[in-house]
């Protein structure tokens, strides 16, 4: 009888082994991200044609053509002659249309609206997505509430032009010991049945720029009594590398097979800005790639990137297909401009 009894046990943990050996097996892997750049080069001249500026990309697809959110100064009341870059008080985003996702066409600004009609200006780093066919956006704009500090508001459209607040205060305004109460650079994606929005802050001291993460469930008005805080015991990514210098930004995410691939900017602007990559399998936590997170680095002497690569946002075409697009400058003090790169996932 006990002897029965023992193969019986060596039977249960040799199932035991194989169940785990195959669920293993069959879990989600990391895939390896190669990055193919596109001959797409944009920027907003409506402000200045000599000095054209675009920066803060994000992109969706309507009906059949493309639309892409950006970041640009407003027009200068005092301009100058030919000696400097116009000077400019302030910012807002701009729309622009393609049909090919490389040649792109200005529509105008973006036409933001409050709850009672009013047009608002100062909607910048704009986050757009298209949650069960409605057009959301996410965006930074400086709240009296927070003594001028920017933070992220919420805002829908049925046409991808025109957009009205949900609300009349922003959405998420952080209230933690390890961070100021700034809320910008919005991201959002699903994760079950939760919206999840990554943001960037700074600490205590406004000298770092560090991401915090907060979810809300999915399908309701996001409104701010929707929002808990996940990230309340620290920050979510902090620098950490030298090539991050004091800043970790502008995260965007894309769920491939079951794995999370957020794509982020290190270092701030204007210090050689480039693009890491960090990945989740479950959507809330994540690692930097080896060794030290970089996967996108700004371009060649000489080329139109050289300076800095920067300020992701990522793109999931109907077929299937991504695509990352960034801003980059030539020189730490030229002007921004827009481009994209192709997203293939390689098997390592």
């Amino acid at each position: 009888m006990i002897k029965i009894m023992k193969k019986t046990i060596r039977a249960f943990e040799f199932l035991a082994l194989a169940a785990v050996l195959f669920f293993t097996a069959c879990a989600p892997k990391p895939m390896k991200v190669v990055l193919e750049p596109l001959p797409m080069k944009y920027a907003d001249s409506s402000r200045s044609k000599e000095y054209p500026i675009a920066k803060d990309p994000t992109v969706i697809r309507h009906g059949n053509e493309y639309l892409m959110y950006y970041s640009v100064m407003p027009f200068d009341p005092n301009p100058q002659k030919d000696s400097a870059p116009p000077k400019f008080d302030d910012w807002h985003s701009g729309i622009a249309r393609s049909t090919d996702l490389v040649n792109w066409t200005r529509v105008g600004d973006l036409d933001l609206r409050d709850t009672q009609g009013k047009k608002i200006y100062g909607a910048v780093a704009p986050c757009v997505r298209k949650l069960d066919g409605q057009i959301h956006i996410f965006y930074q704009m400086a709240w009296e509430g927070t003594d001028g500090i920017s933070n992220i508001w919420h805002a829908t459209s049925e046409d991808g032009i025109t957009f009205t607040n949900t609300c009349d205060r922003p959405i998420i305004v952080p209230e933690t010991n390890w961070s100021i109460r700034r809320s910008i650079d919005a991201e959002v994606y699903k994760v079950k049945d939760k919206l999840i929005l990554l943001f960037a802050t700074r600490d205590t001291t406004a000298t770092y720029q560090i991401m915090g993460m907060a979810e809300a469930p999915y399908g309701s008005d996001y409104g701010p009594d929707k929002w808990t805080l996940l990230t309340t015991d620290g920050p979510l990514m902090k620098p950490e590398y030298p090539w991050e210098m004091s800043c970790t930004e502008a995260p965007t995410v894309i769920e491939h097979k079951g794995i999370w691939y957020m794509f982020y900017a290190g270092a701030y602007n204007h210090e050689g800005q480039q693009i890491g990559l960090a990945i989740s399998k479950d959507g809330y936590n994540y690692t930097r790639i080896a060794p030290d997170g970089l996967l996108f680095t700004h371009g060649e002497p000489g080329t139109w990137n050289a300076a800095e690569s920067g300020h992701p946002g990522i793109f999931l075409d109907d077929d299937g297909q991504a695509y990352l697009f960034f801003q980059g400058k030539a020189t730490l003090t030229d002007n921004y401009y827009l481009s994209v790169c192709k997203v293939d996932f390689v098997k390592e």
